[in-house]
């Protein structure tokens, strides 16, 4: 037992704090109704903020603990509640968008200020300590014990005490009544908004000394108490606080018993596997559901002309064809932009025209760069064999997806896929067979009949016919029965199952065909640099994506056209343009995105509203009624007379 201690010790330290920042999430969603995926980009701000004042500047640790509360609990917190206001009934894919934003933008600023190296964070508590049964425990870890113990108490306290408190646990249920009571649902919300973004803020300080100073490291941490809300269903606030240590304490004993490969990448998927686990365990009607529209995201627009979709499709042909002529030393940037618009093309046909959500969109294309690798150096394949088995490898991963979405949708569906995505990268990455112990892979250029692949001009033209046979299917499947099913799953599900239409079946085959194109450009992409590690595959390249289709619209083609330029042309051409400046402006630019869609969804929301109720009007039903208006000049709209 005494060896255990340790662990147990580590894991109610680091769990309490998880449990904290788990309890300002579940605050803030259940009083906003907005899940924050940037709550972890937000603990590692404060971090680096405490660190610049105390370390930097020499501030001492209170005032500069004082004063990066004081930051999270105003300015940020007001910024904050001022962006999810918007937010509060649209479809939950913008409310995603947004918050992903969120943790890019936060976190792509902490790259570009303080560099991606980890820095070591000062110790400032004591760290001398006792002994219990020979093992030292330090009162740096009592101290923060405590403190997150303290505060998850004394909100709890708040809640049931104070009239403001009352106030914030009924805004969930009826903002409107509360209103009514002489209490502003907004002051409410900002109170929210400040407690929560403290409470993050006091996680990241108290992590830091432990952890390190990275930005990456310290958001994903944080996002571990994503496990503590499973466990407190979203709603409970104690219990949210005892998942934390529960998921602490589990991922610390799993370090014990999980250090050795092929299971050492278990200790840091535990809060994960948790998440999985009730999500697909517990009854979906459990969790709390947000108040938002059933719209799709699709605006109906007229279709095209066949003669001019004909012109323009042929005259960007035409432009693509004579790249490699043009472009000079720039061409791989162009082949890596064909494959870019696979796997855009591949999550727009998901997100925008089915409806779904998905956060681990990199792992699909991880399964395609894997399998394209062990076709072709380890069983020798035919190239061309190996690119389709490539696809069809990854379609049981897009099925094992599909099973949350089964029983899940919006929010729920975007952290079950985000849990898999980080279950993908520490626990199957590392196997034998994805990218083994190196991390790894490497595949080779074809050579077929007179076409020399090896040579980037006539590797461009076989990826160029390739990536237009992909996306032709694509829009062929978005304009066939399956794509109306499809848009009408989006719309909404329950009336498609009404009229005895498969909606789980529609739902597995549209995440097994995104899952097959994705497979498809990691195949293309290992080969075209000849070899890939797992770095462009992890969750915040999922992240990644989402963030960028959000930033070109809803469409299916031309979203996707546009984000591929963005995330492979743009970056290619300008140099100082690297990864952290493109994570920080990608970022920043989807929120804006999303608050530009759900501005656009409230005034179609407004103006069908007011078409109904101008329906309902007396003189507009009653001819007897509406003549004399008429008569008498009253402007009555065309139309309601009859």
């Amino acid at each position: 037992m005494s060896d255990l201690i340790p662990f147990l010790v580590t894991g109610i330290a680091s769990g309490s704090l998880y449990g904290l920042a788990g309890i300002g999430l579940v605050l803030t969603y259940r009083t906003s109704g907005v899940f924050n995926f940037g709550h972890g980009a937000l603990a590692a701000g404060a971090a680096f903020f405490f660190y610049t004042l105390h370390v930097t500047h020499g501030v001492a640790w209170p005032f500069a603990a004082f004063l990066t509360l004081l930051l999270f609990g105003g300015p940020v917190a007001w910024a904050l509640e001022r962006l999810t206001r918007s937010l509060g009934d649209v479809p939950e894919a913008v409310v995603v968008v947004a918050t992903v934003g969120l943790l890019l933008g936060i976190e792509g600023f902490l790259f570009i200020q303080y560099g991606t190296s980890l820095r070591q964070s000062p110790e400032f508590l004591p760290t001398s300590g006792f002994d219990i049964s020979g093992v030292t425990v330090t009162y740096s870890k009592v101290i923060s014990f405590a403190i997150a113990t303290a505060s998850a108490f004394g909100l709890y306290a708040f809640l049931r005490r104070h009239r403001l408190g009352v106030a914030m646990r009924a805004v969930v249920d009826n903002p409107t009544l509360v209103a009514l009571s002489a209490v502003s649902p907004r002051r409410v919300r900002l109170t929210a908004w400040s407690i929560g973004s403290m409470f993050a803020a006091l996680s990241g300080i108290l992590l830091a000394p432990t952890l390190g100073l990275d930005a990456n490291l310290l958001t994903f941490l944080v996002v571990q108490a994503f496990g503590a809300c499973a466990i407190g269903m979203f709603s409970s606030l104690p219990l949210t606080y005892l998942g934390g240590i529960t998921v602490g304490v589990a991922a610390s004993l799993a370090t014990k018993y999980f250090s050795r490969a092929p299971f050492n990448g278990v200790p840091p998927a535990v809060p994960f596997l948790v998440l999985l686990v009730v999500l697909l365990t517990v009854p979906a009607t459990r969790f709390p559901k947000r108040r938002a529209s059933l719209r799709s995201l699709i605006p109906e627009t007229k279709p095209m002309r066949r003669g001019t979709a004909a012109v323009l499709s042929g005259a960007g042909m035409v432009g693509l064809a004579i790249v490699p002529a043009v472009v000079g030393t720039h061409l791989p940037v162009w082949i890596a932009a064909l494959d870019s618009l696979i796997i855009f093309g591949s999550l727009a046909l998901l997100i925008w025209t089915s409806g779904q959500i998905s956060l681990c969109h990199a792992a699909f294309v991880a399964v395609g760069v894997t399998t394209m690798s062990h076709m072709t150096n380890g069983l020798h394949l035919p190239w061309g064999a190996a690119l389709l088995i490539s696809g069809f490898v990854a379609v049981p991963v897009g099925a094992l997806v599909a099973v949350p979405a089964i029983r899940l949708s919006g929010l729920y569906l975007a952290l079950a896929t985000l849990g898999f995505g980080v279950l993908m990268q520490f626990v199957f990455f590392p196997t034998y067979f994805m990218f083994g112990e190196t991390l790894q892979v490497s595949a080779p250029r074809p050579r077929l009949g007179f076409l020399d692949a090896t040579h980037d001009k006539q590797f461009y033209l076989l990826v160029l016919a390739i990536t237009v046979a992909c996306i032709a299917v694509m829009v062929a499947i978005a304009g066939s029965r399956l794509g109306r099913l499809l848009r009408a799953m989006a719309e909404t599900p329950t009336m498609l199952a009404t009229h005895g239409l498969g909606v789980n079946v529609t739902r597995l085959i549209v995440f097994c065909v995104s899952a097959f194109f994705a497979g498809i450009a990691g195949a293309l992409a290992v080969t075209q640099y000849g070899t890939a590690s797992t770095a462009p595959y992890g969750p915040v390249s999922s992240l990644l994506f989402v963030a960028v289709l959000a930033m070109c619209g809803t469409r299916l083609l031309r979203s996707s056209v546009l984000a591929a330029a963005l995330l492979s042309i743009v970056p290619g051409y300008l140099t100082s343009f690297d990864v952290s400046r493109q994570t920080f402006a990608f970022g920043v630019v989807a929120v804006a995105a999303a608050i530009v869609i759900a501005k656009r969804e409230v005034i179609s929301q407004m103006t069908t509203r007011f078409a109904r109720t101008s329906r309902r009007r007396p003189w507009a039903t009653s001819p007897a009624a509406a003549a004399p208006r008429a008569a008498a000049g009253s402007r009555v709209p065309a139309g309601m007379v009859r």
